[in-house]
């Protein structure tokens, strides 16, 4: 299908959640999904407040396939029994908390295959032991991206990520201690089980060339990125851009206009060389005011041999999962938020998840 067609499947952006919950009837083939869902934006939100606001955890496994892929700068995770043990530990650790949807980016890839971009605000507090240490009963709010493959009701591959290392701060923990910490596991027992990371990071300089084809709009922004970390053409990447531009990268990088979204990029340029950028995934959905609403998962490798944001040179070759959700106004980047697991990031510097 075209990135525009099915305009009538609309972003969740401006509505409550009562007014998404709303029983509607169906406006989309779906084929073999449950009666409730009308459209795939209504399945993504709908089962999402199921499972967490409803706590019916055991949704998980008619909504994700028993062989379904997760994909976490964490590590691989395979299966929906999987899927529910993690979804029951983070209830336990944060029995609080609120998933709210702020968009939903999709496209049909094939016929009945549909691929989705779920941006949310997690909400809550402390209240469990956790891979981020004792409960601390502060309260915690960080944004999340997963995207998934959806294909007859059932989750089949899923590419999460998260501000991870905003939430350890809100925590009370200092993160590179719980990033020295993951890796000093790491480095224990069987070490092929981290193959999966060297795999990944091959797997990126493999499909380098990837792009979104000239007319979606997800090119503007995959030419940005190229010219920006494959050139070294910053100057030549923010024409891409509104010169007003709001940017929102992780951790707490919030700001405005050109200059202010090619800082967020040198701080990785500095950290990393010999980069290697891979566009994975693009969608596009037009929105009801004539802005366009743009997915793009993207991966970025490189070798820690600069200074900077991340601290002194590790020389270990560094994996990053970026989602970036996109406003777009004509033929320009009005609103970019990007995320990126930065804990991760960091765990891999202090020498975790193997060579």
């Amino acid at each position: 299908m075209k990135w525009n067609d099915n305009p009538e499947v609309l972003s969740p952006v401006g509505q409550t959640i009562k007014e998404l919950l709303k029983p509607k009837p169906r406006r989309q083939t779906l084929n073999n999904f449950d009666p409730i869902y009308c459209d795939i934006v209504d399945y993504i939100i709908r089962c999402t407040h199921r499972i967490w606001e409803e706590k019916n955890i055991g949704l998980c496994y008619t909504h994700y396939s028993e062989d379904c892929q997760l994909h976490t700068l964490s590590g691989p995770t395979v299966g929906s029994k999987a899927v529910v043990r993690g979804t029951i530990g983070a209830l336990a650790a944060f029995s609080d908390r609120a998933v709210v949807g702020e968009d939903v980016i999709w496209s049909e890839d094939e016929p009945g295959l549909f691929y989705s971009s779920h941006r949310i605000r997690s909400d809550g507090t402390h209240m469990g032991d956790d891979a981020m240490g004792m409960a601390s009963m502060n309260p915690s709010g960080v944004m999340t991206i997963a995207d998934c493959v959806v294909k007859e009701n059932l989750i089949i591959e899923e590419w999460l990520v998260r501000d991870n290392l905003l939430a350890a701060a809100q925590l009370g923990h200092n993160p590179w201690d719980i990033a020295r910490s993951q890796a000093s596991s790491d480095q224990q027992g069987d070490l092929s089980r981290h193959s999966w990371r060297e795999e990944w990071i091959e797997s990126v300089k493999r499909n380098a060339a990837t792009l979104p084809p000239n007319d979606h709009p997800a090119r503007i922004y995959a030419d940005a990125l190229i010219l920006a970390f494959r050139e070294s053409l910053f100057g030549d990447a923010v024409q891409h851009l509104s010169p007003a531009v709001e940017v929102q990268w992780p951790t707490q990088r919030h700001g405005f206009g050109e200059g202010y979204w090619i800082g967020c990029v040198l701080q990785i340029c500095a950290a990393l060389s010999d980069l290697s950028l891979s566009i994975d995934h693009w969608a596009a959905r037009p929105l009801p005011n004539g802005d366009i609403a743009v997915a793009i998962r993207w991966t970025l490798t490189g070798k820690h041999t600069g200074s900077g944001v991340w601290g002194q040179p590790s020389g270990r070759e560094i994996l990053l999962l970026n989602v970036s959700h996109l406003r777009m106004r004509g033929d320009k980047v009005v609103e970019d938020i990007t995320l990126f697991d930065e804990l991760a990031v960091l765990r891999q510097i202090a020498g975790g998840l193997g060579a």
